[in-house]
């Protein structure tokens, strides 16, 4: 877009609207085949001259926010994988203590959850 030439128009063509639950669930379906398919998509943008360190930034956002998705929804270990891909992403400071926020909630849940797994066995 940054090399694209721009029209302004004074009536909107479309209008649409967020929702939260759908925007959740396309990172729900085959979540690591689409990652890497997005990640794929968005390393083209390097030659758009925008620097890799600002698309790894990126790269990073998203797999934060796909963790924040299935630890919401109980997946712990795709949760745990796509934390490990946010956490080695260039960050700032705000986003590096998310994911750490959310290493501990993910560790504290799995702890919290082990013995129920465990005492649901034995019954």
């Amino acid at each position: 877009m940054s090399k694209a030439s721009l029209a302004m128009i004074p009536q909107p063509v479309m209008v649409y609207e967020v929702s939260p639950a759908r925007s959740d669930d396309r990172f729900t379906i085959n979540p690591a085949r689409r990652f890497l398919e997005w990640r794929r998509e968005l390393r083209t943008l390097a030659d758009c001259d925008i620097p890799i360190s600002a698309l790894k930034t990126r790269e990073g956002l998203v797999a934060l926010k796909i963790a924040r998705v299935h630890y919401g929804r109980g997946d712990l270990n795709t949760a745990a994988r796509f934390l490990a891909v946010a956490a080695a992403a260039p960050k700032r400071r705000s986003e590096a203590w998310r994911c750490l926020r959310y290493r501990l909630k993910l560790a504290a849940r799995r702890r919290l959850s082990a013995p129920q797994i465990e005492l649901q066995g034995a019954l």
